[in-house]
């Protein structure tokens, strides 16, 4: 699997959050990646600005996305 970096352009495959308008499919570019404890494991916020004007975040590990273009760095 290829890290995902900021920068980088996805498209949304599946979300399990029940509060968004966001579907498969949706496309946006990576702004920032952190990290947030849960049960004693690290796991990353993948922050995106959808091309919707959206700005949620994709959990890695819940949420599943393509990286489309990779901004090479």
């Amino acid at each position: 699997m290829t890290a995902i970096k900021i920068g980088d352009r996805i498209k949304l495959v599946s979300t399990d959050n029940p509060y968004t308008r966001l579907k498969p499919g949706d496309s946006g570019v990576v702004w920032d990646i952190t990290t947030f404890g849960l049960s004693n494991e690290e796991t990353k916020q993948i922050w995106i600005h959808w091309d919707d004007g959206g700005s949620l975040a994709l959990i890695e590990g819940k949420d599943e996305w393509e990286i489309i273009v990779s901004e090479s760095k």
